[in-house]
């Protein structure tokens, strides 16, 4: 389902495109660092329309939802990333049609490989990466060693997709000048080839030079639409490469 909501009460007010997931309500209210609100329905609000509006009016709110879902009283409103095509696989019993502000993307639930893990974070797992879910836990991150033949992750769509955008988050915290520098984003229809040595031989999507802010969100984007079935994102020098989110759409 899809809302289309304006940002604006006005005539030529932004419009919000929303697309429904199902997320358990526990999983939202359990996530770390983010900012979350949950408000009151008003006698006879339509929670569809009530609590569009209260995210839409919120530069930082991502998602939301109204519960509980047989007969809704609340709207909990929250800033964490949560993708379209989300999978829950918890708290089944608490599950609800949420909506989210994110786009359908092609990396989430896409097949992953990436340089070795760091072993002193084993919950920082490649797959975090592509579950279409980020609340800002740094376990919910991945953390590569710290030689340049493991700085690596590789997408593979199984055959060409079409996208212009790249996102990367970089950790929330002040050491992703260290773990997110010098980053390089590209992509081919060729064979996997031995990563990273010859990542060379796939086409330079975008870069990222500099040191990444705490917080930031690293976007990259392509005047034209680029077909491709890998999408290789190399940090070239430093310390380990520590990536949080991927989306490709």
């Amino acid at each position: 389902m899809l809302l289309l909501l304006s940002s604006a009460p006005v005539e030529g007010g932004e419009l919000c495109l929303m697309r429904s997931v199902l997320i358990s309500l526990q999983r939202v209210k359990a996530a770390f660092f983010t900012k979350q609100e949950s408000l009151d329905l008003p006698p006879g609000a339509r929670p569809a329309l009530y609590c569009s509006n209260k995210c839409t009016l919120l530069d930082w709110c991502q998602l939301w939802c109204a519960y509980p879902s047989n007969t809704p009283t609340h709207c909990l409103v929250s800033n964490i990333t949560v993708m379209p095509t989300y999978q829950e696989t918890n708290n089944m019993a608490d599950v609800l049609t949420c909506h989210t502000t994110r786009p359908k993307d092609l990396a989430t639930n896409a097949n992953i490989t990436a340089g070795k893990q760091f072993i002193s974070y084993p919950l920082r797992v490649k797959e975090n990466l592509v579950d279409g879910f980020y609340n800002y836990n740094l376990n919910q991150c991945h953390d590569t060693e710290s030689s340049n033949s493991d700085r690596w992750f590789t997408l593979d769509f199984g055959q060409p997709k079409c996208f212009q955008h790249v996102i990367l988050h970089p950790t929330i915290y002040k050491f992703a000048e260290k773990r997110f520098n010098n980053v390089q984003v590209r992509v081919s229809n060729l064979t996997a080839v031995t990563p990273p040595e010859d990542f060379a031989a796939y086409d330079l999507f975008g870069e990222f030079p500099g040191a990444a802010s705490a917080g930031q969100v690293v976007e990259m984007k392509s005047l034209k639409p680029v077909c491709a079935r890998f999408v290789t994102g190399h940090m070239l020098y430093s310390k380990s490469f520590q990536v949080c989110h991927i989306e490709v759409f």
